[in-house]
């Protein structure tokens, strides 16, 4: 099914309005990495209910910053839609402020030192990449979401 048939599924089988509802884009949770069917598995268990991103990355990429409200459709792998997703709370938080409460949410990590240790490195990767520099006072985006149709 393509993401468009998917989406007007989603509008008939909950009823609304597609003048009132926004489509925000995709997103992928699978990617190429050996974790990525795990993390959409996660998702789909709603273990999974936010995601972090480096807050100068937005800046560099030209992206706005996600809010409330917005529904995006997640993708497997195969680029094929496997539910839909509502951002219900964003938060920009110092890295180093980040707690246990709310990096739990992202449902891969055992403990708040695990997830700092492996965020911290994903993060200065991409600062690598995109021209950033990343430590504990830079700032990260925390996107809380729910799955609302499947």
């Amino acid at each position: 099914m393509s993401i468009s048939e998917y989406w007007e599924k989603f509008l008939k089988d909950t009823n609304q309005n597609p003048d009132e509802v926004g489509f925000s884009g995709e997103l992928s949770f699978d990617g190429n990495s050996v974790s990525g069917p795990e993390r959409l598995t996660l998702v789909l268990n709603d273990k999974k209910t936010a995601v972090f991103t480096a807050f100068d990355s937005y800046g560099i990429n030209r992206e706005q910053l996600p809010v409330s409200g917005e529904l995006y459709i997640v993708e497997n792998a195969s680029g094929e839609p496997v539910c839909i997703i509502e951002v219900t709370d964003v938060n920009l938080i110092p890295f180093g402020e980040v707690s246990w409460g709310i990096a739990s949410r992202e449902g891969e990590d055992e403990s708040l030192e695990e997830w700092r240790e492996k965020t911290r490195e994903l993060m200065e990767e991409e600062g690598d990449i995109c021209g950033f520099e990343f430590n504990d006072s830079s700032k990260v985006v925390c996107e809380i979401f729910r799955v609302i149709y499947r």
